[in-house]
Formats: C-alpha cells, sequence, structure tokens
C-alpha cells in the first residue's frame, strides 16, 4: 500500500531554507562539490521539497547538505517529480521546483532525519512563539506611552 505524502509529517517553511546540493553521478567515483545553491521550501521524513535554478532530469541522484540545528547535515535522494516555477509569482526564488525522495536504508538513517526534523520544527515554533511575545510586549508599550 502507497503512503499518501500528506500522511507523513512534513515541515512547511514559510521563508524557504538555503541549502546546497550536488548531483550525483552514478558512472563516476569523482566526488563533485555541491556547488548548487537551493532553497527548501518544505522538508519531511521521506523527501523535501527544493526550488533552484537548474533544470534536472527525474530520477537524478543528488546530495543535500542542510544545516537545519547548527550542523551540518547530509543526505542522499532522487528527483520524483519537478515543474518550472511561475516567474511572476513574488515567492519565486529559482527557475525550477522538485520534490526528491530521500534514499533511507536503515531504520538509523530513518531514525536521524526524524530527529533532526523534528527538532528542527520545534526550535521553528519556539522562535514563532518568542516573536509573537515579544510583538505584543512592543504594542503594550506603545500603547501605554
Amino acid at each position: 500500500m502507497s503512503r499518501n505524502k500528506r500522511q507523513v509529517f512534513r515541515q512547511q517553511l514559510d521563508v524557504p531554507l538555503a541549502a546546497r546540493m550536488r548531483v550525483v553521478e552514478k558512472l563516476s567515483s569523482a566526488e563533485l562539490e555541491f556547488n548548487h545553491k537551493i532553497y527548501i521550501h518544505d522538508i519531511g521524513l521521506e523527501g523535501l521539497g527544493f526550488s533552484v535554478d537548474l533544470e534536472v532530469p527525474m530520477h537524478t541522484d543528488m546530495e543535500f547538505a542542510i544545516k537545519l540545528n547548527d550542523e551540518p547535515f547530509y543526505i542522499k535522494g532522487e528527483v520524483v517529480w519537478g515543474k518550472p516555477n511561475d516567474p511572476n509569482d513574488p515567492n519565486t526564488r529559482a527557475t525550477h521546483f522538485f520534490g526528491v525522495k530521500f534514499y533511507l536504508k536503515t531504520d538509523k538513517e530513518s531514525s536521524l532525519i526524524f530527529q533532526e526534523v523534528n527538532r528542527f520544527a520545534i526550535k521553528r515554533h519556539r522562535r514563532k512563539q518568542e516573536i509573537r511575545e515579544m510583538m505584543k510586549e512592543r504594542l503594550k508599550k506603545q500603547a501605554e506611552g
């Protein structure tokens, strides 16, 4: 039974997270640099959605260098869908948008991505709460003064 992506936890990002990506060459042992800047729009336990100024064929293998919790995090995956971005959309960060399914071969890898994404989501939620509280305080002081 295939899972609907909506059944799997995904952290939607209001502001895309900048990261680096490289294409993994299957027939080459050379390690290419993380030479493509990407913008992650959502990340979950099984994959991520990102935009980039690069046209990428379906089923291309990629590796991502992501700084989720103040430390670099490296994960590989495969492009499973893609589309051009609307250049008239003010939220467009790059020319193309892609969905990637992670290669998670062991329970340990699945557990690691779960922990990192969960920690990231908790930090973001706490930060949003802190900002709301700061704004309430400012508005209260302005109303008093």
